[in-house]
């Protein structure tokens, strides 16, 4: 089940908020009842990943070992698959990048005190610029835990989605400013927006934000659905979904895949 939105102009605010600096936040989207269930798929995920041995941290992008960084979530829990779906979100994405648009990935990070700042990027850096005056991507970032400066919200430079190239990597740029809002709301990101995870300075606060990233549908996903989606998890996807991923006939191709290996 996915919540309601009460407020009928969450939808209008936030399209008017992202013309004008690339970024929007809806506030108050998860009930705290939803908010406890994902955070409590969240801790089992991490513990899953340190049970089998994944890296969780230490990542080459990452200035330090203090963040933890988790994958492949619509695969983890349906409570993920659920907020890629949730309708605001999705009706937002579609606003930036159309109505045909596919989920490139769909990750946690985690911000641990003492963790500093990533470096400054934009995503859809892997363009060569100049960029056209359209998003080739949109990040929904949702807030597991409250965002503020200090607990290491994310850093972004409002403006920068009027931008045709990316930012310089270190970052210092005199309007920075960081995304802050209440655990249970969601925030989206034009792809050309310069932003960085950034620095966890509280003295005792994890930050925990879960990212599902959207795509104009000829761009490859950073993740190969095709190959890591387990067939026994075929049946939990919900038709919606599997169009998002681009795999709508995946279910078919998995069993011919399946009959020629044993033929």
């Amino acid at each position: 089940m996915i919540d309601a939105v009460a407020d009928q102009g969450a939808a209008a605010r936030a399209k008017a908020d992202l013309a004008a600096s690339g970024v929007a936040v809806v506030t108050d989207v998860l009930s705290p009842e939803r908010l406890a269930a994902v955070r409590a798929a969240v801790q089992l995920a991490i513990d899953n990943d340190r049970a089998s041995g994944r890296q969780v941290s230490g990542y080459s992008f990452d200035p330090d070992d203090h963040n933890i960084r988790l994958w492949d979530l619509i695969l983890r829990d349906r409570i993920f698959r659920d907020l890629a779906e949730h309708p605001l979100a999705l009706d937002l994405v579609a606003h930036c990048l159309g109505d045909d648009f596919a989920l490139s990935n769909f990750t946690g990070n985690i911000t641990r005190p003492g963790g500093g700042r990533m470096y400054m990027h934009a995503d859809q850096g892997f363009l060569p610029a100049p960029w056209p005056p359209y998003p080739m991507s949109v990040n929904v970032g949702w807030a597991i835990d409250d965002f503020t400066f200090e607990n290491g919200g994310t850093i972004y430079v409002p403006g920068t989605h009027d931008r045709t190239e990316g930012p310089r990597p270190e970052g210092g740029y005199p309007d920075e400013r960081a995304v802050e809002c209440r655990a249970g709301s969601f925030f989206v990101m034009d792809g050309r927006v310069w932003h960085q995870t950034g620095a966890n300075v509280s003295q005792n606060i994890e930050r925990t934000g879960l990212f599902a990233y959207y795509v104009r549908p000829f761009i490859v996903p950073q993740r190969p659905w095709a190959r890591i989606i387990p067939p026994e998890m075929e049946a939990e996807f919900t038709p919606s979904l599997w169009r998002r991923l681009g795999l709508a006939d995946l279910p078919i191709l998995t069993l011919r895949s399946s009959s020629a290996q044993t033929g």
